[in-house]
């Protein structure tokens, strides 16, 4: 009498079907993190401009005009944490800053501020150079994006 001893175990064929089940969950998830990073980042910036957008508010509010630029824009970079002028420390503790680029590395990322001359409106922006990154441009409201088309350098907020 044969006995016969019946192996057990996996083919190569279904080992691989494993494996490129794996690889196509893994570039899914891969795909996903990346956009709620970018959502996320996009989401800090928004809510910094909304903060700045506020102060502004409170200054006018308080003083019924806009803080005055003279029609020039200030640049958070050239301008310190004052680039708002009167708004740090009466209506907010400090301006948020850009954290943007590589460690170490110059960018020329900015917030920009104007006004005219009498402070009846104002212009808060991102300022990107060259260009707003897409995955973070992409999670901007529209409301936000510049109204001349020919910037694609900037987002932010304005008074109507």
């Amino acid at each position: 009498m044969i006995i016969s001893k019946k192996q057990s175990g996996f083919t190569i064929v279904e080992l691989l079907i494993v494996v490129v089940v794996i690889g196509i969950l893994a570039a899914i998830v891969i795909v996903a993190y990346n956009g709620i990073q970018d959502s996320a980042r996009a989401t800090a910036k928004i809510s910094d401009i909304k903060t700045m957008q506020k102060a502004i508010e409170l200054y006018y509010a308080k003083n019924g005009t806009y803080p005055n630029t003279g029609g020039g824009w200030l640049y958070q970079r050239s301008a310190g944490n004052n680039f708002i002028p009167g708004v740090v420390p009466e209506f907010m503790s400090k301006l948020p800053e850009i954290t943007d680029g590589p460690t170490g590395s110059n960018t020329n990322n900015t917030y920009i501020y104007r006004s005219d001359t009498a402070g009846t409106w104002y212009e808060l922006k991102r300022l990107y150079q060259p260009s707003i990154p897409a995955g973070e441009y992409s999670n901007i409201p529209e409301s936000m994006h510049d109204p001349n088309p020919s910037y694609t350098d900037r987002w932010g907020v304005w008074s109507n």
